[in-house]
């Protein structure tokens, strides 16, 4: 019987987008990265992600073209829209990604929290990682 994807993940971060000028009112950008890593005993391709929450929000569905060997690990960086209070927490924040193993296809969602620190720069917590047969 062959296992869902294996993947953890090592670091988040995230920065204002450079060279940004950011006005009151003007949605707020920054540069979101999570580095991914396959625990698994197969080969994972990530085809396609999306950030789709309200108030922690990325480009739509961006596709992607990411082999991870067993054992690999590898960045993946969104830009986002985000424009909390310093100390807000915002609950159900998802990168979901759509994968494969094989020819099987899956859906993995990376569920967050997102805290806003003191200088109100979004800080993901990764809570839970699930993943979904889509067979």
């Amino acid at each position: 019987m062959e296992t869902g994807p294996s993947l953890t993940v090592e670091r988040v971060s995230c920065r204002p987008v450079a060279g940004g000028v950011q006005h009151p009112s003007d949605a707020v950008r920054w540069q979101a990265a999570w580095l991914l890593r396959n625990r698994g005993p197969s080969a994972v391709e990530l085809t396609d992600a999306w950030i789709p929450h309200g108030r922690f929000r990325g480009d739509g569905r961006i596709p992607l073209a990411v082999e991870l060997a067993p054992g690999a690990s590898h960045s993946l960086q969104f830009f986002i829209t985000a424009d909390e209070a310093p100390g807000t927490s915002v609950e159900n924040a998802f990168l979901i990604l759509r994968a494969r193993i094989g020819a099987k296809p899956w859906r993995i969602f990376l569920r967050m929290r997102i805290e806003f620190d003191a200088a109100a720069v979004p800080q993901p917590v990764v809570e839970t990682i699930t993943t979904q047969s889509l067979e």
